[in-house]
């Protein structure tokens, strides 16, 4: 039903100008609430760090309160910090309808291959995926979704030659805290990087919109080590993981302003 629905639909719903359209989409996987205090400084920061001049307000319609709005040379952005397929979903559809040109994914996963470290970068080449994804992208009936590859290999030239950077498949799996043990070594003993809960979804809907895609994470707990986010050696990681958000959040920014 709601496919059969036009941007001017949308616009009309989500009390937007008729003339209204967004350049670009950066969506992030993350817990929402707070996202003043917890997430749009960073956001702030790495768009001063990277000399631009642009105004960043947060929608005030209930339908759209989850975005930030980015006002960029006559441009509109949209920023969109929420964790799960769900709420992404509708956010990443908003966009990618209202002529969105480009949608980044950032976001974390839980590492998943021997030897991956918390704050290595992953740049997931495929993602296995489920129904949600499979909606959008019928045809893939082995449920792996792919990104842009251009949009790929220019995430991957922004981040610094000493960082860490693995390349392969991640698995989309959003019931996080019902992940058992047993999954996690079946992952790891398939190849998968790392499992994260929107990569699937976002690369199969702006295949969809015919809207090139990517993502770029990092690694926030070591699930094939033992570890998970109520590790004690959780919180040792946290400098090095706030030093890769911060080159996640610049190197997405600079993509994405570039649309």
């Amino acid at each position: 039903m709601y496919t059969t629905l036009t941007a001017d639909d949308f616009r009309r719903t989500l009390k937007l100008p008729k003339d209204y359209s967004v350049s670009g989409l950066l969506a992030c996987g993350v817990w929402d609430l707070y996202a003043e205090e917890r997430h749009l400084p960073h956001f702030r920061k790495a768009v001063a760090d990277l000399g631009v001049t642009c105004a960043i307000k947060r929608f005030e319609d209930v339908d759209l309160g989850h975005a930030f709005e980015l006002t960029c040379n006559d441009k509109k952005y949209w920023y969109v910090p929420v964790m799960g397929t769900a709420m992404m979903a509708a956010y990443a559809h908003f966009a990618s309808i209202l002529g969105s040109k480009k949608n980044i994914l950032m976001g974390v996963v839980g590492g998943l291959a021997p030897g991956i470290k918390p704050a290595d970068f992953v740049l997931p080449t495929a993602t296995l995926g489920n129904d949600n994804a499979l909606k959008y992208q019928p045809e893939a009936k082995d449920k792996m979704f792919y990104p842009d590859q251009d949009l790929y290999q220019r995430l991957k030239r922004a981040i610094p030659a000493d960082q860490k950077v693995w390349e392969g498949k991640t698995m989309t799996c959003e019931s996080i805290l019902a992940e058992t043990a047993e999954d996690v070594q079946n992952w790891s003993g398939e190849g998968y990087l790392g499992v994260e809960m929107e990569t699937a979804l976002m690369f199969a809907l702006s295949r969809f919109f015919h809207i090139p895609a990517a993502a770029i994470l990092y690694v926030s707990e070591n699930l094939i080590g033992g570890e998970t986010l109520l590790h004690q050696s959780h919180e040792h990681t946290k400098p090095k993981r706030e030093e890769s958000r911060r080159i996640q959040y610049q190197a997405a920014l600079r993509e994405l302003l570039a649309s």
